[in-house]
């Protein structure tokens, strides 16, 4: 007889003489802190499932079907996720360290969000508020035209707000800070290296330096 049990609290969540793959599929609304690990999952329909928290580390979830899952927080480390369908699944603070994501489907690209900017001969044109957002402006940053502004960047695309100088659409800056001050910025195309660009970004990104143009409102 197969399981699957909380990781939690151990109480079961399901069981029966069918694969873990099977009570997976038939629960799948219920798998919040789920202990999955090194379950062959491969080829599942769990689509919508609610994996938030759920220890996945070592599953076989190759060709898997995750589109729209919740899998905020969950420790897909190890994971075989190989040709598995991840569109519109929520993957924030998600643990990827060392999954294999060969061939997966619906993860964009940090080149699809991009493409949304102009360009000039120098980099890319982005905007970012100043004053009435949500973190404080660092001393060190020099706010006038020209001025480079620098912070370390947070790497994993699966946070979606974290260290570094955050940028946006000038859409998404005028909608979340329509009292700050918005610039008009570039980042370099030396620098297009470090941007990190969130795997569900709302129209936001970090880089590591951007540089101060002038003001647009």
């Amino acid at each position: 007889m197969n399981k699957i049990v909380n990781k939690y609290t151990g109480k079961t969540i399901a069981s029966g003489n069918k694969t873990v793959r099977a009570l997976a599929e038939e629960c799948k609304a219920d798998l919040s802190g789920a202990d999955l690990s090194y379950a062959d999952l491969s080829r599942a329909d769990l689509s919508r499932a609610d994996l938030r928290y759920a220890n996945l580390r070592y599953a076989d979830l190759s060709g898997a079907d995750l589109s729209r899952a919740d899998l905020s927080g969950a420790d897909l480390s190890r994971a075989n996720l190989r040709g598995a369908d991840l569109s519109g699944a929520d993957l924030r603070y998600a643990d990827l360290s060392r999954a294999d994501l060969s061939g997966c489907k619906g993860i964009k690209t940090a080149s699809e969000f991009l493409k949304k900017f102009k360009t000039d001969e120098l980099g890319l044109i982005v905007y970012k508020g100043f004053g009435k957002t949500s973190y404080t402006t660092p001393d060190n940053w020099k706010i006038k035209p020209g001025s480079f502004i620098t912070e370390t960047v947070n790497p994993l695309p699966t946070l979606e707000c974290a260290c570094g100088v955050n940028f946006g659409t000038k859409k998404f800056v005028k909608e979340n800070y329509p009292k700050s001050t918005i610039w008009k910025c570039r980042i370099r195309y030396i620098d297009l290296a470090d941007v990190v660009v969130p795997y569900r970004t709302d129209g936001k990104a970090r880089c590591a330096r951007l540089e101060l143009l002038e003001i647009v409102n």
